[in-house]
């Protein structure tokens, strides 16, 4: 009987496993880090973030049109 998986593809497969693991692991950046990141305030992090959300973009592209802006 054939096995399913032949013996040269269990070692990518065990790497694949490891490395999804490893992805799944690190925690959600909170908001103060967030708004430390960027160099922002949390307060001021959360009305750009809401701005953002307005324009229907995403922090970082929002953050790079202000930039662009000054």
């Amino acid at each position: 009987m054939k096995s399913f998986l032949p013996t040269f593809h269990l070692p990518i497969l065990a790497l694949f496993l490891l490395l999804l693991a490893g992805c799944a692991s690190e925690k959600p950046m909170t908001e103060e880090e967030q708004a430390a990141d960027y160099g922002l305030t949390v307060e001021k992090f959360r009305e750009e973030k809401k701005a953002a959300g307005r324009m229907n973009m995403g922090m970082g592209k929002h953050k790079s049109m202000i930039k662009k802006d000054e």
